[in-house]
């Protein structure tokens, strides 16, 4: 019995931790955060405000934001089809983000901020 519940358990915390991204969150009207705050999933299509995606992707935003940080090219490249691209997939912006040296991590990251937005990770 007791091998059944510690089995349970390990599949509920490999199920809680399954799905990791990094998560945007925009704050210009919602300064101090809240449930009501428009939020997206990078990379994950439909996850999230249809709304914010068109404005990073289709308008420009993110290729903006992006320069901005001085992302080096091929990353740049890199990061904007994952979010955006025909096969956009949040695993893959993870990984390439991930791959980033620490400092342009935080510039990228205050980069968002300066733009209005929180960037956060997600998952175990």
């Amino acid at each position: 019995m007791k091998k059944i519940l510690w089995a349970l358990v390990l599949l509920a915390v490999l199920a809680a931790c399954g799905g990791r991204g990094v998560y945007l969150y925009e704050n210009r009207g919602n300064p101090y955060g809240g449930p009501d705050r428009p939020w997206l999933i990078i990379g994950a299509r439909g996850a999230g405000s249809a709304e914010l995606e068109k404005k990073l992707c289709q308008k420009g935003e993110l290729r903006k934001i992006l320069s901005e940080a001085r992302i080096p090219e091929g990353s740049k490249e890199d990061l904007f089809l994952a979010a955006c691209g025909p096969r956009a997939s949040a695993e893959r912006f993870l990984e390439i983000y991930y791959g980033l040296p620490d400092q342009t991590r935080l510039r990228l990251k205050k980069t968002f901020e300066k733009h209005g937005y929180s960037l956060n990770d997600y998952g175990c």
